[in-house]
């Protein structure tokens, strides 16, 4: 996932969704059963992973 994806945490029927929309257009879903655990968890997506280094020959 990249830094472009936007993320979106409400509660729905006493579950906390997790919903982050994609630069390309999709959305992922995630539940969780507290608010920090859905911000946490949003924060930690949010981060862009990092890109191995090559070594070099």
């Amino acid at each position: 996932m990249s830094s472009n994806a936007r993320s979106v945490v409400s509660k729905e029927a006493d579950i906390w969704v997790l919903r982050l929309h994609t630069h390309s257009g999709k959305v992922q879903e995630y539940r969780c059963s507290t608010e920090g655990q859905a911000r946490q968890f949003a924060l930690v997506l949010s981060v862009p992973a990092e890109q191995p280094s090559q070594p070099s020959a």
